[in-house]
């Protein structure tokens, strides 16, 4: 595993101080948006619209200038090369109950990602949602052929819906983080950057924005698969992690809960590949309900944790990169097919007529293999 960075680069000035440089805003109404957001939170951008001091198109505006800037410092860090990226990327989004952030957080994707890549998707898995996250995403993807959506039928889980998001990718890169807004698409170049140099690169959160108890179990967890698998990282569940595609496809992938990272670790660890961790920002929830402490969730977490028992006897060298040494010639996403997602049994996908739409039955495999 590569050394993690002694120096933290995570300089990316606030979204409301690029207002009120760009000229859009008054310092005083940043300052009272701000007070508002520390009193009932929320995402700024959206505050900021609410009280009529940005349109929508300002904010992506906003967020594009931002996502310059970041492109800006970080570009002397890359060899041979400059933002944006020439290589596909595919960004997947498990959601379930996301209704109320989901659409902020795909179009400030749509607004940043192009700042970086010349080319992208972004694949949102709805998993069984009871809110109007489907809808809300639908509505999106029918007007930018960038989103596609990913339904279960029912409540499946975290380890599922990612586990779909990533068969479902068409990029040669594919990064997956959660669709509930907590992490930062503008922290991408710390992540494309470390990825010219190591097989996979995982985040950490630098700050995490959570409460002591979510920090306990999350330590604890962290301790407990290091004991059993052997698999030390800094930040086991962070949700902010980044592949290349033929790394993806030697992945087993059976866990349904959240058991899933570290299912994916260990297999990158074992099978011998580079690992670069690197900061990445973590804020609070604007809004919506998290599961991850929740007791079925973490009974779920314990049944499937003697599964991965297995992976201790992977021997290095499992994980065979390509003859090109890992870079494959990008593809336009369009002339790609995605992969069938392991967490059905159908023979194939059900398709409602719409291109960006599937439906998954979500009926886990054996052993996770197709």
């Amino acid at each position: 595993m590569k050394k993690t960075p002694s120096h933290v680069e995570l300089d990316v000035p606030r979204f409301g101080e690029f207002a009120r440089q760009h000229g859009i805003i008054r310092s005083k109404d940043v300052s009272d948006c701000l007070a508002k957001q520390r009193l009932h939170g929320g995402r700024i951008g959206e505050l900021m619209v609410r009280g009529g001091y940005l349109a929508p198109a300002q904010v992506s505006a906003v967020l594009r200038s931002q996502a310059q800037w970041a492109a800006r410092m970080r570009c002397r860090d890359l060899d041979a090369v400059d933002f944006p990226l020439s290589t596909p990327l595919s960004l997947c989004l498990p959601c379930f109950n996301e209704e109320q952030v989901i659409g902020d957080v795909l179009l400030g994707a749509t607004a940043v990602l192009p700042e970086f890549l010349d080319e992208f998707e972004i694949v949102v898995v709805d998993d069984g949602s009871a809110d109007r996250t489907a809808a809300v995403v639908e509505s999106l993807a029918a007007k930018d052929e960038r989103i596609r959506l990913v339904r279960h039928k029912r409540n499946c889980g975290y380890g599922a819906a990612v586990s779909s998001a990533l068969r479902a990718a068409r990029g040669e890169w594919i990064c997956f983080t959660d669709g509930d807004g907590q992490f930062n698409p503008l922290d991408l170049p710390q992540l494309l950057v470390a990825a010219h140099e190591a097989d996979v690169v995982l985040g950490y959160r630098h700050r995490r924005a959570d409460n002591l108890v979510r920090r306990f179990n999350a330590l604890s967890w962290k301790k407990l698969i290091h004991c059993i698998l052997g698999v030390q990282v800094r930040d086991l569940d962070c949700a902010f992690k980044l592949f290349p595609r033929w790394v993806v496809e030697s992945l087993n992938l059976s866990a349904e809960g959240a058991c899933i990272s570290a299912e994916i670790i260990v297999q990158c660890v074992r099978g011998g590949l580079s690992i670069c961790e690197v900061p990445v920002n973590h804020f609070s929830r604007a809004a919506g309900k998290p599961t991850g402490a929740n007791v079925r969730v973490i009974a779920k977490a314990f049944r499937e944790l003697p599964a991965l028992w297995q992976y201790r006897r992977i021997q290095p060298g499992r994980i065979v990169r390509p003859a090109t040494g890992g870079q494959t010639v990008p593809l336009p996403l369009s002339a790609t097919k995605p992969a069938s997602p392991q967490t059905t049994t159908d023979t194939h996908r059900k398709e409602d007529g719409r291109s960006h739409i599937a439906y998954l039955n979500c009926e886990p495999v054996q052993n996770g293999l197709p």
